[in-house]
């Protein structure tokens, strides 16, 4: 007999979450609390545990020098009758300090310059990744992914820091747990009058890579999320569903099968309303809706304000109470701090964004907040973040979590009329009423068009028949054919096939120094790169012959892509409403199957692969469903007698000789560092990495 666990494990909601004990040993400033003015209450004070200076080993990065690593929590209030604050969903069932204001806090992590007069004067907003920060990873070469970065190694090629950037990152999300320094927004747990518990059907879902195992002591499915504990009252009524695939039929099983709590072989022996036993067996071949009575909701939407509020006041505050505030600066024009950018990928990439729609790019003082931001790998959807009940750790996907929310309209920065929904709106267009709206790069990889954020519908309408205006305050860059987040080193994983190398870190840091310039300077960016209806380039994947999508052997192409209807969010699980589908389309590609338009990188140029946005899951797993966030990519032969009726030419057709290959492999890299996609020195490394690369014929 299999036996899995689920575990929903309880957690004191009604309280603040203690703070995570630093495990640096070495601390040269311990528990400096920095009081705010009372004209800046919304930020009460901000307690630095922990300061490394200089960090990175004593590094000394370009012109820039030296930098100094703080860390700890910024304390805030918020008033719940201040227009900006009102929205918060559950604001008005918060608790209230005596000044009738709502308290929260969160953790904060900044890299700075040890002499701030040397840096760039931005401060780069990186927006945590359900608690992991990314901004080093994203655009160092070799950086490590740490939270905690401290060695020399850790900052990689320290593009970043060589460019002055002082990065700040802070948590947002309320829901994820502590653990390797991840940083975490604190917030209240909303309740009716009395203190009562709010409580909802809600629905949790699971998706397994494993026959049977406990999954994330305490968090749900592995979204590093912890899910509401459910009303023991209810716990009788819970239903646990399954399918096959994200929209095949459900099938109930009966509650005679599973049960909440005591497992039948003793391995979670005290009955409880928080773990999950079903002793048939949890298969991986299905996904798993758990459907029940949840309580304690938090107050997740905060986490927008506390980020307003923490950005605001660092770059505003004129006292020597700001810790980024060079030592005795007391005017404008001393303040070594100007601009902020805002910066996230993937699910940080859609909340960066969704602060702007729900109109958080302007602060109490009616300031704005960022100048401009980055939002990388987001596509068309937001985040589940100011809702009831709300799970920002979800994204609807082809498979898995497809029935949560963040993917209604709008889904364009142009306020438009939609023709499915019947609605009128747009990213920008809160703030466009404010006069707050930051300039925007949107960068997408393949995986966006295919498996992730329906990006198409960013440009084109819901029919899928005409394309959409783009506001001048904004950039739309598609990077052809890659994956989600590009590997360094092709794997199969779970997946039919392997994963897609093709980078596009070279084009985010030439496009990242030229919004620098935009911000700064006025100097406009590259035009928009981004497959249109009008050119031919967006089309619909299916039929194969009209896409034309070559016929590799041994290769399956499916035609498969996240579907979007209108949802019924008054049901649990949700359903899809009918007739009310959107068309998604999907990048035309070349005889190679690669993508004709947007960003082509050196690679895509002069490639060695076909290189997709999709990848397919294996035998035993959902065999050839949507495989999470990879994409795939399939090596072209070397010659031609080796690659047989396989239609692409092969590597010696293409290039005759390793010299002939670097040519082309430095033309194009030419051709990038004049359009403003490569900068000159990753151009060079890039050329460099051809001439050392062995292509075997």
């Amino acid at each position: 007999m299999m036996l899995c666990a689920v575990s929903l494990r309880a957690r004191n909601m009604r309280g603040v979450m203690s703070a995570t004990k630093s495990k640096f040993a070495v601390a040269l400033l311990l528990g400096l609390v920095i009081a705010m003015p009372a004209a800046h209450a919304r930020i009460a004070r901000i307690v630095i545990d922990r300061v490394e200076s200089p960090t990175f080993g004593g590094a000394s990065f370009g012109n820039v020098g030296q930098y100094e690593k703080l860390v700890g929590r910024a304390y805030g209030e918020l008033n719940p009758r201040d227009e900006l604050n009102s929205g918060i969903v559950y604001i008005d069932k918060a608790p209230l300090n005596a000044a009738k204001r709502v308290e929260y806090s969160v953790d904060v992590f900044i890299l700075k310059p040890v002499d701030m007069s040397r840096g760039n004067r931005t401060v780069l907003y990186d927006v945590v990744n359900r608690g992991d920060t990314r901004a080093l990873a994203v655009f160092h070469v070799d950086a490590s992914a740490s939270n905690d970065p401290k060695t020399e190694k850790d900052a990689g090629d320290g593009f970043l820091l060589k460019q002055g950037y002082t990065i700040l990152a802070s948590g947002w999300q309320g829901d994820v747990p502590p653990e390797d320094n991840r940083l975490v927004g604190h917030f209240p747990v909303a309740t009716e009058p009395g203190g009562r518990p709010i409580t909802k059907l809600i629905t949790a879902e699971y998706l397994f890579t494993k026959p049977a195992y406990t999954v994330g002591v305490g968090y749900d499915g592995g979204t590093n999320m912890r899910p509401y504990p459910a009303v023991p009252e209810g716990v009788s009524h819970a239903r646990l569903l399954r399918r096959t695939t994200a929209l095949a039929p459900r099938e109930l099983i009966p509650n005679s099968d599973w049960s909440f709590g005591k497992c039948p072989d003793g391995k979670n022996p005290t009955p409880s309303n928080v773990d999950v036993c079903y002793s048939a067996g949890f298969s991986p071949n299905y996904l798993y809706e758990l459907v029940y009575v949840g309580q304690d909701p938090l107050v997740m939407g905060i986490g927008f304000a506390a980020t307003r509020d923490l950005v605001s006041y660092l770059r505003y505050e004129r006292s020597s109470a700001n810790p980024l505030l060079a030592k005795g600066a007391a005017t404008a024009a001393e303040d070594p701090l100007r601009w902020a950018i805002g910066f996230g990928r993937s699910q940080s990439g859609r909340y960066i964004k969704d602060l702007v729609y729900q109109g958080f790019n302007l602060d109490e003082g009616k300031r704005v907040v960022f100048d401009g931001i980055l939002p990388l790998i987001s596509g068309s959807r937001l985040t589940y973040t100011n809702a009831e009940f709300a799970m920002p750790g979800r994204a609807p996907n082809p498979l898995e979590a497809h029935f949560y929310g963040g993917d209604q309209f709008p889904h364009t920065y142009a306020t438009i009329y939609d023709p499915i929904s019947k609605k009128r709106d747009g990213w920008l267009a809160r703030c466009t009423n404010q006069d707050a709206c930051p300039k925007v790069m949107h960068w997408d990889s393949g995986h966006e068009a295919w498996g992730g954020g329906r990006n198409s519908l960013v440009v084109a309408d819901g029919l899928g028949k005409s394309d959409l205006p783009v506001p001048e305050n904004v950039r739309l860059y598609y990077f052809a054919s890659t994956q989600h987040v590009p590997t360094l080193k092709p794997d199969y994983g779970i997946c039919k096939n392997l994963s897609n190398p093709n980078p596009y870190r070279e084009a985010v840091r030439a496009l990242l120094v030229a919004m620098q310039a935009w911000i700064v300077d006025g100097k406009l960016p590259p035009a928009s790169r981004f497959p249109r209806v009008s050119d031919g380039t967006l089309m619909p994947p299916m039929p194969e012959a009209v896409f034309g999508f070559p016929k590799i052997p041994g290769v399956t192409y499916t035609g498969k892509h996240n579907e979007l209807h209108i949802k019924d969010f008054s049901v649990q699980p949700p359903q899809n409403i009918p007739g009310t589908s959107y068309t998604v389309l999907v990048p035309k590609v070349d005889a190679d199957g690669n993508d004709i338009a947007g960003v082509r990188s050196v690679t895509l140029q002069v490639p060695l692969s076909t290189y997709t946005g999709w990848n397919q899951r294996r035998a035993g797993l959902m065999e050839n469903e949507f495989c999470g966030n990879w994409g795939a990519h399939f090596p072209f032969a070397k010659t031609a007698a080796e690659r047989g009726g396989d239609p692409r030419p092969s590597l010696q057709e293409r290039y005759g000789s390793q010299a002939g290959y670097v040519t082309k492999v430095e033309e194009a890299a030419q051709k990038q560092v004049s359009e403003g996609f490569l900068l000159p020195d990753d151009a060079a490394r890039i050329v460099l990495e051809a001439r050392q690369r062995n292509l075997g014929f």
